[in-house]
């Protein structure tokens, strides 16, 4: 019986915990909210002319805490990566040579036609030939792109970096060697709504918080890959569909 006060207070303690825990805890229908951001800024960019999709990721967050002062939500993180490349597109298309000439090998098979056999053997070697030839001469190295939300990585803007800017979007290049190079997109309405006025980025967040969950209020991406690949591609972008994704408030 000395016990029972023990018990009591640990059960409270536990279910202290377990409220707090489902305080913090996003549901699913607000992850939802977050990854169907993200999707729509891959979306806003499409796939790059002559690549496929090869990988994605998604880092999607599960919890939020509030400042304790103010009581406001502390701006949740959330990212994602794609990979494109052409090594897919080149695997695709070989098997469906393949697959073709399965199919009339066994119709020549079938009649015991043998001499179509060795016909089409032949003709299946060579155009095997001519394919990797293609396939060769079209690969290209592969273009790596990642998405976040609410953060702020800062980013001097050197005049002569400057891929394109548009109220609330600049887009700024770095690391060019070799043919490659990163691009760096930063989207915020509201830090930076006339570029031109600034010599860096700086998306910083609310202080005291935001009122939502799942307020986001800023994207960058990054993009990396040859210069020839990304630069026009990058330059494509629907950057008003990206902006959609902003919650205004800040």
């Amino acid at each position: 019986m000395l016990r029972t006060p023990s018990l009591v207070a640990a059960a409270c303690l536990a279910l202290a915990v377990a409220r707090a825990q489902d305080e913090h805890a996003l549901t699913r229908d607000e992850v939802s909210v977050i990854k169907k951001k993200l999707v729509a800024v891959f979306e806003a960019f499409g796939t790059p002319a002559g690549y496929s999709l090869e990988h994605e990721n998604y880092n999607l967050p599960t919890e939020t805490y509030k400042n304790s002062g103010s009581g406001l939500y502390n701006p949740i993180g959330a990212s994602a990566d794609r990979r494109f490349g052409t090594q897919k597109q080149t695997e695709a298309e070989g098997k469906a040579m393949q697959q073709e000439y399965q199919k009339k090998m066994a119709e020549a098979q079938a009649k015991g036609d043998y001499q179509e056999m060795a016909r089409l053997g032949q003709e299946m070697g060579q155009k095997a030939g001519q394919m990797q030839v293609k396939a060769n001469a079209a690969q290209k190295e592969p273009i790596e792109v990642n998405v976040n939300l609410n953060s702020n990585p800062g980013a001097v803007i050197d005049p002569d970096m400057v891929v394109f800017e548009r109220p609330g979007v600049i887009a700024l290049k770095s690391n060019v060697e070799n043919g490659a190079e990163r691009i760096s997109v930063y989207c915020d309405p509201v830090s930076l709504k006339d570029t031109r006025q600034l010599s860096r980025v700086d998306m910083k967040m609310p202080e005291a918080g935001v009122a939502a969950k799942t307020l986001v209020l800023s994207v960058s991406i990054e993009i990396t890959g040859p210069v020839a690949e990304i630069e026009p591609w990058v330059k494509k972008a629907n950057t008003a569909g990206v902006l959609a994704q902003i919650d205004r408030t800040k």
